[in-house]
Parts: C-alpha cells; sequence; structure tokens
C-alpha cells in the first residue's frame, strides 16, 4: 500500500478492499476460475473415473476435485450478485443512480474481455479444424462431454450473438467456447435486477417506476428458461450485501471461519454429484454459499501492509474473468495436437505432460489480462473523457493494491467487481 495511507487502528474504520474479508473473496473467486479450467481440462484430456483401469479409488479424489466447474460458476453468481447487486442499491440510497454511468462500466468491464475472447476462439477453432489432427473433437463426435460440434458454431451471426449476450437465447455459444453461456446470464441480470428495484423504489415517480416495470417484465419473459431460473442463485448476493456482517472476537472470528471453510468445501464438490432435479443442487449450493460467504465477512480485521498474500489473492482474482472466458477453446485446440481424438489414461509422465498444458494455459490468460482485464479502469475513464463526463474512480481498480485510499468504501459498502 501507498505510504500516504492512513495508519490501520481499530479507530479507523476498515475499508472493504483492506479487510481480510476482501482477501478471502478475491481468493475465492481466482480459485472458482481454476477450478472451471481443471474441470474442462480433465474432461478434455483423461478419460472418465468409470473408465479408469485397476483400483480406481487413488483416483476418486482428484476426480472429485476437477469436476466442479458448475458449482464454480454457481458461486460467482452468488459473489456477482454481492458486488454489483450491493452497487445499485447504494447508488439508489445515496440518491447517485445513473443508468449511463451504470451501463458504461458494465459493458466495459465485460466486453473488454469478451471480445478478444471471441476472435481467440475463432483463431484456435479455425486452425484446429485447418489442421485436421482431430477432427471427431472438432464435430462433436469425441467421447469428452463439453465440446460441440464446433464447425457447425463459427458462423458471423452467433458471433454477434454472443457479443450482445443472446448466446443460448437466440443461438449457442461461439465455437468451443462452452464458458460464455454464464456470460448471458451475468448481462441480463445486470439489467433486470435494477429495473425490479426501480419499479419498486418509492423515491422513483410513478411514470419511470411503471416504465421499469415493464421492461423488467418484457427481458424476463425474452430470457425465460434455465437463464431466468439462475436469477435467484444471483439475487442470494444481494441478500448478502443486506445482511449484517457477524461481528466475532478474532480469535472466534477465525476459528469459526476455520470450521465453516472445513464444512463447505465438501458441500460445494459433492452437490455436482447429487442426482436432484434440474436446478435443486444449484438452489442448495447457493444457500450454503450465502451461508459462507457471509461468515467470511466477519474478517473485518486490516491484513498488514507488508504481507504477501493479498497480493497473491488480488493476482488471482485480477486475472479470474479472462482465464474463464479464454481457456476452452485454447485447451481444445492443445488436446487435438496432443491428444487427437482420444484420451488419455492418467499415467505420470501423461499427468505432468496435462500439468504443462495448465500452466501454458495460465500464462496464456495472464498475458491477455495484462493488456485487457488490468486496463479496464483506464480504458472506462478514457470513455468517460471522450464523452465529456468526469471520470471518476472505480469503485474497486483494476489492482486494489494501488487503490488511493477512501473511495472503495468501508465494510458495510462492499465495492464492484465483475
Amino acid at each position: 500500500m501507498s505510504d500516504m495511507s492512513p495508519p490501520r487502528t481499530q479507530a479507523t474504520p476498515v475499508r472493504f478492499a483492506d479487510s481480510w474479508a476482501s482477501i478471502h473473496f478475491d481468493t475465492l473467486r481466482g480459485l472458482a476460475a481454476v477450478f472451471v479450467m481443471l474441470g474442462h481440462w480433465r474432461n478434455i484430456f483423461f478419460i472418465d473415473y468409470p473408465q479408469l483401469p485397476g483400483d480406481r479409488r487413488w483416483w476418486a479424489l482428484p476426480y472429485l476435485l476437477t469436476s466442479s466447474g458448475h458449482q464454480a460458476v454457481i458461486f460467482f453468481f452468488v459473489l456477482s450478485g454481492y458486488f454489483i447487486g450491493g452497487t445499485v442499491l447504494r447508488s439508489l440510497e445515496r440518491g447517485q443512480w445513473q443508468w449511463g454511468g451504470y451501463l458504461l462500466r458494465r459493458f466495459v468491464r465485460l466486453w473488454i474481455v469478451l471480445v478478444p475472447a471471441l476472435l481467440l476462439c475463432l483463431l484456435w477453432d479455425k486452425l484446429g479444424i485447418y489442421l485436421g489432427h482431430a477432427p471427431q473433437l472438432y464435430s462433436g463426435h469425441s467421447v469428452n462431454h463439453i465440446v460441440p460440434d464446433v464447425t457447425h458454431r463459427l458462423s458471423p451471426e452467433i458471433f454477434f450473438s454472443n457479443l450482445f449476450f443472446f448466446q443460448t437465447i437466440l443461438t449457442p455459444v461461439l465455437g468451443s467456447n462452452g464458458p460464455l453461456w454464464s456470460l448471458a446470464n451475468e448481462f441480463w441480470y445486470y439489467l433486470l435486477f435494477p429495473l425490479g428495484v426501480i419499479a419498486l423504489w418509492p423515491r422513483t415517480s410513478k411514470e419511470l417506476r411503471l416504465i421499469c416495470a415493464v421492461l423488467f417484465v418484457a427481458i424476463a419473459w425474452f430470457v425465460r428458461g434455465g437463464l431466468l431460473l439462475g436469477f435467484p442463485i444471483w439475487l442470494a448476493g444481494v441478500l448478502l450485501f443486506k445482511l449484517p456482517a457477524p461481528s466475532f472476537s478474532p480469535g472466534m472470528g477465525r476459528f469459526i471461519r476455520l470450521a465453516a471453510t472445513v464444512v463447505y468445501l465438501p458441500i460445494f464438490f459433492v452437490t455436482g454429484r447429487l442426482h436432484l432435479s434440474p436446478f435443486a443442487g444449484d438452489y442448495l449450493l447457493g444457500v450454503f454459499t450465502l451461508g459462507y460467504l457471509w461468515l467470511l465477512l466477519s474478517a473485518r480485521e486490516a491484513y498488514p501492509a507488508n504481507s504477501h498474500s493479498p497480493r497473491l489473492s488480488r493476482e488471482l482474482a485480477r486475472f479470474s474473468y479472462t482465464l474463464y472466458a479464454t481457456h476452452l477453446p485454447l485447451l481444445v485446440f492443445a488436446a487435438s495436437l496432443l491428444v487427437g481424438d482420444s484420451r488419455w489414461s492418467p499415467t505420470p509422465v501423461r499427468i505432468l505432460s496435462g500439468a504443462v498444458v495448465i500452466l501454458v494455459v495460465l500464462a496464456y490468460a495472464y498475458g491477455l489480462a495484462y493488456v485487457t482485464e488490468f486496463r479496464t479502469d483506464a480504458v472506462r475513464m478514457g470513455i468517460e473523457r471522450l464523452m465529456g463526463k468526469s471520470a471518476g474512480p472505480p469503485m474497486l481498480s483494476s489492482d486494489p493494491m494501488k487503490d488511493p485510499p477512501g473511495h472503495a468504501g468501508v465494510m458495510a459498502s462492499p465495492p464492484e467487481s465483475r
């Protein structure tokens, strides 16, 4: 932190960005993106658990840990509702709400990563199809469970549909980039929530409330189905924002958060294995995630300014969106070269080869984030200046470790994130 930061004492309110709660949230956000990548990596490169030869018990835990990508997305939804929904409510409560500023922040935040993700998806998929090492993989006939018929999903219509967040509504996701389905959910939740809140907000005019109510109903009808059924999970994050953070003594708080982690992790990994009705498992995980994150908010203490763990957590979280949105087409391309149309049995040599692929994908995503996601604030403020608007500071800087003191709020007011 800057030497100009005020001394962190018990009498000074701790900004959310300076608290251990923020570090915990960033760590989990980054790990969630990693688990999504690991799930796709395992599925593309290695055979399924029932196909393992010999005694499979030794592989039970690794396969369980690399089968939690969907649960990680549910975790993302709750976090998004907390950060974005909290930003909307705080702006309305302070009388600072502006649709223009809100939409600009959301579009810049999403598009600065999505546009290169779409272009790179076209590059890797078309190159993989052209080289022809794995025709069954790219035609959707491989034995893995996540790569569709890519050859019919690279049209301009699908590209622009994904660009404007109509994937899963009007068209499928672009090419092999399956994770893009959740970006449509995020975008339409970003619209539905403020429309719904303003429609019920007593301080706004009846005309505006009516317009917002009509738009809310129209959009809800347009995105009906699975996308709309996921909205309550996102709203669980908004509820988290409204709940008063629990308060414990430092020692008791650490014990409770550790115990909560021990309880939550098995629930997180096992939920995807439960044969529940559609969305029942997602709702169940959303409830447990709400409770777990609520307990983590008790970590109100400021982290030591000279600690390395905040920097590691911030760096992992800073490129989590880029990692999420760009990893799969590169993994599929790498599999087409290394594995072809089959999949490996896990052996030490092949696991080591797969680990090298993981490191390459992480470096690739971080490099992309360095020129895209890390520049989100600069791009947004540049657009604001071009539009003749005052370029205000972000609710949370692209690099919170360099965040100037005082603009991210105290513990009751979390900053925004994706």
